[in-house]
């Protein structure tokens, strides 16, 4: 008798365990997949300027929502988010699409420089090598033009500027921010 009780008990303990597992195992618990592309991820604007995001992937409609609407605010038509810089700081801007996908832009507000400073003023080089020059001090994004691109050529990635040597010679490059200004780099290649 007390072994038919036991295995009773013992019975009873499965399907109860076995119960609480199946019923855990539901969905509708799930947390929603970030996989929602944005472009670009990261925003940098200053107070009054506005960035332009673009949802790559998803389901409209769209909601979205600043975590700091004292620093950014957001509006988005279709495809398209729009974030406006309010005051220095930083926010996380939400996007949740029909299905509940969700994606993340990181913004960042911060007064825009009154001039640009770069790192060097002067850059020298032999033929077909390279020299990195630094913005310290701007609004990105930037630009930058060659005097004479027969001396000199010169390419932008971020806030590095990169200046290689083409022939013998001397140029300037000038690199200039969104809000217009500008330094110059006296280049000397050998």
């Amino acid at each position: 008798m007390k072994k038919f009780n036991i295995l009773k008990v013992m019975m009873m303990a499965v399907i109860s365990i076995s119960a609480m597992t199946f019923a855990s195992c539901d969905n509708d618990d799930d947390e929603p997949v970030n996989t929602l592309k944005l472009n670009p991820a990261k925003v940098e604007i200053a107070p009054k300027a506005t960035a332009t995001v673009t949802i790559g992937s998803g389901m409209t409609p769209f909601t979205v929502r600043s975590s700091n609407t004292k620093v950014a605010t957001v509006k988005t038509k279709g495809k398209t988010i729009t974030i406006t810089g309010v005051a220095e700081g930083s926010a996380v801007v939400k996007v949740t699409d029909k299905s509940k996908q969700t994606g993340q832009v990181i913004v960042t507000v911060k007064a825009a420089s009154s001039s640009l400073t770069v790192d060097k003023k002067s850059a020298e080089m032999a033929v077909g090598k390279t020299v990195d020059v630094t913005v310290s001090k701007g609004t990105a994004p930037y630009t930058a033009t060659v005097k004479d691109s027969k001396v000199a050529t010169a390419s932008v990635k971020d806030s590095k500027i990169t200046i290689k040597g083409v022939k013998a010679g001397k140029t300037t490059v000038t690199v200039t921010d969104k809000n217009k200004k500008s330094a110059t780099i006296n280049v000397t290649v050998k």
